[in-house]
């Protein structure tokens, strides 16, 4: 389809860059073309286009050769690289190889030597249990005359002791008969002194009742006396002042007639009036 478009833009120029020519010049005619020359430019540009398309499919070919060449320059390079890496990792592997077996003939070695020190501390240990052995026997031995010792000390003691505990029971046995027989005394003196006690009580309270009927009886007798005066003094006051009549007692109705007897005479109101029982009476001109 491009070839086609491209062959009519072609033929389109031809037919029409002429008549564009003598327009533009406006003077010379262009010369006419036949058909046979346009199909004879037709067939070159046809040949032209294979051509181009020929050249399209070497330069294709060459670029297709170039990359499969370059494909496999990198597939040898890289496969150069692998053998080059396998020699390098084989050897890497031989020398750490050689070095552990190195390493193990070194810890070997020093494991055998660390065995040989242990033997000797195994020995020494043997020894030293051996010494331990004989000082904790003799230790034992020790400890066992020691108990003996301590046994009978304490035996000795535990005699006396018991000697001492008999003797203090004796002691407190004594001391408390002698507390009960003294404790007995001072249960009597005390019975004694209560019963001494309460009986001083009873006649003390004997005598404070006594002495209060005496005290009441002498009230009575001294009283009875006064009594009979006081109603002898009520009856002649009551016979001799009648304070109960309906009037008056005689003092009021006395005053009462020494009032009226004032005015007349002088002598008996100025006399009242010294003694303030006549104040509100006027006096008699002279």
């Amino acid at each position: 389809m491009k070839n086609r478009l491209f062959l009519l833009a072609l033929t389109a120029l031809l037919f029409t860059g002429p008549i564009c020519v003598g327009t533009a010049f406006g003077v010379e005619n262009a010369p006419r073309i036949s058909d046979r020359e346009i199909i004879e430019r037709l067939t070159r540009l046809e040949e032209g286009q294979q051509s181009m398309q020929r050249q399209m499919q070497t330069t294709r070919e060459q670029t297709g050769q170039r990359s499969a060449s370059l494909q496999k320059g990198m597939e040898e390079s890289f496969g150069a690289m692998q053998k080059g890496m396998e020699e390098r990792f084989g050897a890497m592997q031989k020398g750490m190889e050689e070095r552990f077996v190195a390493m193990e003939k070194g810890t070997e070695e020093r494991f055998s030597v660390m065995d040989e020190r242990f033997s000797a501390m195994n020995q020494r240990f043997v020894a030293m249990e051996k010494r331990m052995d004989e000082r904790f026997s003799a230790m034992d031995q020790r400890f066992v005359a020691m108990e003996k010792r301590m046994d009978q000390r304490f035996v000795a003691m535990e005699k006396r002791m018991d000697q001492r505990f008999v003797a203090m029971e004796k002691r407190m046995d004594l001391m408390g008969d002698q507390t009960g027989q003294q404790i007995s005394s001072l249960e009597k003196r005390v019975d004694d002194r209560l019963d001494a006690q309460w009986n001083l009580t009873l006649i003390l309270i004997a005598a404070i009742f006594g002495l209060i009927g005496f005290v009441v009886w002498d009230r009575k007798t001294a009283i009875k006396p006064l009594e009979r005066r006081f109603t002898r003094i009520a009856d002649t006051i009551e016979r001799d002042l009648e304070p109960e009549s309906p009037k008056g007692s005689r003092f009021a109705r006395l005053m009462n007639v020494l009032r009226e007897l004032a005015p007349d005479d002088p002598r008996l109101a100025d006399a009242l009036r010294r003694h303030s029982l006549l104040e509100d009476l006027p006096r008699r001109p002279a």
